[in-house]
């Protein structure tokens, strides 16, 4: 009786793991290069997007997601680039939105369609207290 229910147990785990996995935002994640790392956040915004070029991912800090709200529904699934934003766009955002103490613009996040690039979102970071 026990080695049935322990049995069980044990397929229902896998079971859940396998569809966790199938249905987890980095699932469908594209190939990194050396120095990239994965951002992927639920909600309204939806945000996915490989970090290049930033190195490792800063444990310290916690990162949050600003969507752009012109984005087609199409286009909330898929990954976008992030990059390292310039002096003008950091001066734009930061006239824009509060990011509070603590707070770091880090990354402008864009999809290629077709060689048509838009802006997906912006990306803060935080301190992790």
């Amino acid at each position: 009786m026990w080695k049935k229910a322990i049995v069980a147990l044990i397929v229902a785990g896998v079971g859940y793991s396998v569809y966790d996995y199938y249905t987890g935002p980095f699932y469908d994640a594209p190939a990194l290069n050396e120095g990239d790392f994965l951002l992927a956040f639920k909600g309204d915004v939806g945000l996915k997007g490989v970090m290049h070029g930033f190195g490792y991912k800063d444990q310290t800090r916690k990162y949050v997601s600003y969507g752009a709200t012109d984005v087609p529904r199409w286009y909330h699934d898929t990954w976008s680039i992030c990059r390292k934003p310039q002096e003008g766009e950091v001066t734009a955002f930061e006239g824009q939105v509060n990011m509070g103490p603590g707070g770091r613009f880090e990354a402008v996040c864009e999809i290629d369609a077709d060689g048509d690039v838009f802006v997906r979102g912006w990306i803060v970071s935080v301190p992790d207290l």
